[in-house]
């Protein structure tokens, strides 16, 4: 067994396990989407769900967006990456749905109520 002693050189610099200089994961530090381009998205995404043939794919939001930039009406730094266009598609549709069923289940209860009211009132009272 080789003998390791104090004088012997160590391969990484002073500090480097100190928390000020470590360089993991750098989750939720990196560019954001714009409020403009997601209300652009947004028009995207809804467009499939007033006509299934204006269905935007990730790739087309994508040369739409870069089109925009063309006209002036966003900058080419805002515009986000294919694969940033795909997972905020995942996460807008997830809520999307999300809130669809929220509204369906809210209407239904409503009208849920409403019937029970209304034949409640066509009931006969017992008179003595």
């Amino acid at each position: 067994m080789p003998n390791i002693g104090l004088d012997q050189e160590f391969p990484l610099k002073k500090g480097w396990a100190l928390k000020e200089n470590l360089k993991l994961g750098n989750k939720g530090g990196g560019k954001r989407i714009t409020k403009k381009v997601i209300q652009y998205l947004q028009g995207f995404f809804l467009a499939e769900n007033l006509r299934a043939a204006d269905r935007y794919s990730p790739e087309n939001m994508h040369a739409s967006l870069k089109e925009l930039a063309a006209e002036g009406e966003l900058t080419l730094e805002d515009i986000p990456t294919v694969k940033t266009i795909k997972g905020w598609i995942g996460r807008y549709s997830a809520s999307f749905k999300k809130e669809a069923s929220e509204r369906a289940l809210v209407e239904s209860n409503k009208e849920n109520i409403s019937i029970k009211g209304n034949s409640d009132s066509r009931k006969r009272q017992k008179t003595d």
